[in-house]
């Protein structure tokens, strides 16, 4: 009977956990990221009268006698599931939908830093009189506080130079001559013996083309080297440079000069006239976690789901604040509940995982929206009614017990 009695003390301290962290749940149902509870029992210790045996050629096995001695409570589990998003409309209030957790601390002197770190999943956010972005407790919201660093970028400038043509002039005033061709085609006169006959044409077509021995036409091109400006004559696979200067040629026992123009002063030094772009990078290089602040005569602002900041300034242009840093545990189970809606890291939880939102599984943030308690009423009525009932049986234990004690008094009456 004294055993019974203890079983039934064990369960109604169980049972009463069990209401307390029901009754816990209940009262915090509109509690904005509140994350219910849940008790779990075991039992305490079992007595054993008679051990097990085994089967023998005569007889089976026989499983052990053994007597319980009560529960025990297990484990006060904390439920992480999402809870419902409730519209607000209001900027600063922000909800995940994923796994991560808002970073609120207190900071370090100067603003500097922060020191103190708690965890979150409540998102009511507000601006203090300075513009920092705080919780309802006054801790600053952590994340990487926006600074303006330029980027200096080039376009290549391409430049358009001007073309420049030259032409040579001659004298055409000539005398006529007059001479004998032989048979064989070759030229004499009275005092000089028959010669091979020399021509020299001129490319006076559109085309540029000069007509080889064979009858055929063939191309020639103009090559300009860009770093030494030497202009050559490329016919098939070989160049003939041409010299810039005073080059002269025979033309009929004359004596022509060109004065050719120096090539090398059609080109335009452009190196070094880079033309200079800008742009902006959001963040400082070093990403330094410091409080956010969003100036206090900025128009608007606007957060996004990665948790990137921005506002409108006086001016009209847009801003960066900085970008939201959130934190992630590989046991969320193992957080500890320090009241305000904040949780603090223990042994069991793991160091936290921290990056921005969107990344390694953190979620998405959602301006305008606020989590709330993920408390199922119609739950945790019912689990009231069986913790209700499991609590008056075992009163009944112990009211059954002393009974039968009262009755092995009354015998020797």
């Amino acid at each position: 009977m004294i055993r019974s009695m203890y079983s039934g003390i064990s369960g109604l301290k169980n049972f009463q956990t069990k209401l307390d962290v029901i009754g816990n749940n209940i009262a915090n149902v509109n509690t904005y990221g509140f994350k219910k509870g849940r008790t779990v029992f075991k039992d305490l210790i079992s007595q054993t009268t008679a051990g097990a045996s085994a089967a023998t050629a005569t007889r089976g096995g026989v499983n052990a006698k053994q007597v319980g001695l009560g529960s025990q409570l297990s484990a006060i589990d904390t439920i992480h599931s999402g809870g419902a998003l409730q519209s607000t409309g209001n900027t600063l209030d922000l909800a995940i939908s994923g796994d991560g957790f808002f970073q609120v601390a207190d900071s370090t002197s100067g603003l500097s830093g922060f020191t103190n770190t708690q965890y979150t999943r409540a998102g009511n956010f507000y601006m203090d009189q300075d513009g920092y972005l705080v919780d309802s407790a006054g801790k600053y919201l952590v994340g990487a506080a926006g600074s303006v660093t330029e980027i200096p970028l080039y376009k290549l400038i391409t430049e358009t130079v001007a073309g420049t043509s030259g032409s040579y002039l001659t004298d055409g005033n000539g005398g006529l001559s007059e001479y004998r061709i032989d048979s064989s085609g070759n030229i004499y006169d009275d005092t000089t013996p028959a010669t091979p006959i020399k021509l020299i044409t001129t490319i006076d077509n559109a085309s540029g083309t000069i007509p080889n021995a064979d009858g055929t036409d063939k191309e020639f091109e103009l090559k300009i080297d860009s770093s030494t400006g030497v202009v050559s004559v490329v016919i098939g696979s070989k160049s003939y440079p041409i010299e810039h200067g005073n080059d002269k040629v025979e033309v009929d026992g004359k004596t022509l000069t060109l004065n050719s123009t120096d090539l090398t002063t059609l080109y335009t030094a452009i190196e070094g006239s880079r033309e200079e772009i800008g742009t902006t990078d959001k963040y400082s290089p070093s990403n330094q976690l410091k409080p956010i602040r969003i100036p206090t005569d900025a128009q608007s602002m606007s957060i996004g789901q990665d948790g990137t900041i921005s506002f409108v300034d006086k001016n009209g242009e847009l801003q960066w604040a900085g970008q939201i840093q959130m934190a992630k545990f590989p046991n969320a189970g193992g957080l500890q509940k320090i009241g305000a809606n904040y949780f603090q890291e223990t042994a069991n939880s793991g160091k936290p995982l921290k990056a921005t939102a969107t990344e390694s599984g953190m979620g998405s943030i959602n301006s305008g929206f606020l989590e709330m308690s993920n408390v199922d009423l119609s739950e945790e009525f019912t689990d009231m009614i069986v913790a209700q009932r499991g609590f008056q049986a075992n009163t009944r234990i112990i009211t059954t017990s002393d009974s039968i004690l009262e009755e092995l008094i009354n015998l020797k009456r």
